[in-house]
C-alpha cells in the first residue's frame, strides 16, 4: 500500500474528486490529485478505504460502472438527492423564520400554511425555546 503525505492530503480541494471504476474483481478508486488508487470487492469497503485515506467525508465520487446509461442515471440521481437535501435545509430555515413571526396565527393555521401537521408545528415551536417563541 502506498504511503501518502498527510500535508498533501490536507491541501486538496474539498470535495475531493475520486474516479471509481468497475473491475473484474470489484472496484477501483483513483484519487488523481494524489496519484493513488484503492481497490475493494464492494463499494461500501471502497468508500471506507477512500475516506480513511483522505481523512474526510467530503468526497465527490464519479462512477464508471461499464454501463453508460447506469453511469448517467447514477449521476442524475445523486445530483437530485443533493439538491433535495439543500432544499430541505432551506425549508427548515424558512419554517423557523415563519414560526418566529408574531403574526402567524394559530398553530393549526400555521400548520396548514406551511404544509405540516399541527403536532409538528407544536414540536418546532417548543424547540425554539423561550427566546425564540412566537408572540
Amino acid at each position: 500500500m502506498q504511503t501518502i503525505d498527510v500535508a498533501m492530503v490536507r491541501q486538496l480541494a474539498r470535495p475531493v474528486v475520486v474516479m471509481v471504476s468497475r473491475t473484474p474483481g470489484g472496484w477501483v478508486a483513483e484519487v488523481a490529485a494524489l496519484g493513488v488508487q484503492r481497490t475493494a470487492r464492494s463499494l461500501v469497503a471502497l468508500d471506507r478505504r477512500v475516506r480513511e485515506l483522505l481523512g474526510t467525508d467530503a468526497v465527490d465520487y464519479q462512477f464508471h460502472t461499464g454501463d453508460a446509461e447506469l453511469d448517467r442515471l447514477v449521476m442524475h440521481v445523486r445530483a437530485a438527492r443533493e439538491a433535495a437535501q439543500r432544499n430541505q435545509e432551506r425549508a427548515r430555515r424558512l419554517t423557523g423564520q415563519a414560526l418566529r413571526l408574531p403574526s402567524g396565527g394559530s398553530g393549526r393555521d400555521l400548520a396548514w400554511l406551511l404544509g405540516l401537521s399541527h403536532q409538528r408545528i407544536h414540536q418546532l415551536i417548543r424547540s425554539l425555546g423561550p427566546g425564540g417563541c412566537r408572540g
